[in-house]
């Protein structure tokens, strides 16, 4: 390990001490908040691909309904010092977790603030992306679309990588299907300096020894992920960094802006998936940012970002067509009254593989708490893939609509 990672580490390690020494008086009193979210959805998918990218209900294939939620609770003591350290966890029920509560512990003072567990990373948590000003799931259509063909031979196995979403590698992209946890990890916040009257900037970094160990399996489970579409690999980050610096400033009354840098560094160990074997293949080590900003003017805001993946992940024996990729997007919003309108854009390339989308959506709020919904998406996906059988650059276009009209109750 080389020098650079063992001072990180040594840092991490040292702001935690520092926090518990710190928060080491009686607690003076105690808090138990409660709550949740809880979303339904009606979905309507037109699709022009293969008919295993049309699904959305095994026996409806256009049309269905969903739910999902989380409950959580969030444990805190306050010290006599004011400080405060607690505990945040989610609470299992019965319909579809929206996996927005991982389990962690935290510990808040004038000093910053740090976070131990399963918790998503600083960079995360820091990240503004191109759809921080928009209305209904945001950038949550991606979750529901099917971008790519299957494999004829192995119909589990997509066939082009398309990016849908800014999502980072040691988050969402190594994150078990279904599952809240996020793997294990130490983070640290600082707290918010001044630069001037009303400006201000936030560092934060995590520190993941190894993303294959997750939250809610044991410590020596080794959780290896297929974070981009690879049909014969999968990968572990080792020694994974997630940092962020973020920028807020207030010009007036009616104007504000805030602006992001966030990124991830680790060594890349990837393993054949036929026989979880290490791969002798050299991938190229994890380094991707994503920068990003948010302008406010009243009533109005404009978000921005743009993201890049640096050969993240990918081998020249492997990724023969191209290994470089990026994604951008932009959005705005409008808020009049109780309702909000909003239009977004996004785009991607993916090692030649294109994907484009435009979002339209509308909020309506019902009452304190409770909230209606409607966004309708259209993409275009672009994409080229080696054929096996034949050893050949295929190329596969597909377009298709996506509507959700929803409600959602937050307490």
């Amino acid at each position: 390990m080389n020098i650079k990672k063992k001072l990180t580490k040594a840092f991490l390690v040292q702001s935690i001490l520092i926090f518990w020494s710190a928060n080491a008086s009686l607690a003076a009193e105690n808090k138990v908040k409660m709550g949740g979210i809880y979303d339904f959805q009606a979905i309507h998918y037109k699709s022009n691909g293969d008919t295993n990218q049309r699904v959305v209900s095994t026996r409806n294939k256009e049309f269905g309904f969903y739910t999902s939620g989380n409950i959580f609770v969030d444990y805190q003591l306050i010290a006599e010092n004011d400080n405060l350290y607690g505990a945040k966890i989610s609470l299992e029920h019965t319909s579809v977790n929206d996996r927005a509560v991982p389990f962690f512990l935290y510990i808040e003072s004038e000093l910053g603030r740090v976070e131990g567990g399963a918790e998503s990373s600083a960079g995360k948590k820091m990240r503004i992306n191109g759809y921080s000003a928009s209305c209904g799931p945001g950038n949550g259509w991606n979750s529901r679309v099917i971008a790519s063909p299957s494999n004829p031979a192995k119909p589990s196995e997509k066939l082009i990588p398309y990016i849908t979403n800014f999502c980072s590698f040691l988050d969402s992209k190594t994150r078990t299907s279904l599952r809240s946890d996020y793997s294990r990890k130490v983070t640290y916040f600082t707290p918010k300096m001044a630069l001037a009257e009303k400006h201000h900037i936030q560092l934060g970094i995590s520190y993941i020894p190894d993303s294959s160990n997750m939250g809610h399996d044991d410590i020596n489970v080794d959780k290896q992920n297929p974070p981009v579409v690879s049909p014969k690999y999968k990968f572990v980050i080792k020694d994974g960094i997630s940092y962020g610096i973020t920028y807020s400033g207030k010009f007036h009354d009616k104007l504000e802006a805030k602006l992001s840098v966030v990124g991830e560094h680790g060594k890349t160990h990837a393993f054949n998936k036929a026989d979880n074997t290490k791969s002798s293949i050299k991938f190229k080590d994890l380094n991707t940012y994503v920068i990003g900003g948010i302008l406010t003017y009243e009533k109005i805001s404009f978000s921005a970002a743009y993201g890049n993946y640096n050969k993240s992940l990918t081998a020249k024996e492997v990724d023969v067509i191209s290994r470089d990729s990026y994604v951008y997007g932009y959005g705005a919003k409008y808020t009049l009254g109780k309702y909000a309108f909003s239009i977004n854009q996004f785009r991607s390339s993916h090692k030649k593989s294109n994907l484009n989308a435009t979002s339209l959506g509308m909020d309506y709020e019902i009452a304190r708490g409770l909230k209606a919904y409607l966004q309708t998406n259209f993409y275009q996906a672009n994409g080229k893939y080696m054929d096996a059988s034949s050893n050949t650059v295929k190329s596969n276009k597909n377009h298709g609509m996506l509507t959700f009209l929803g409600a959602k109750i937050s307490f």
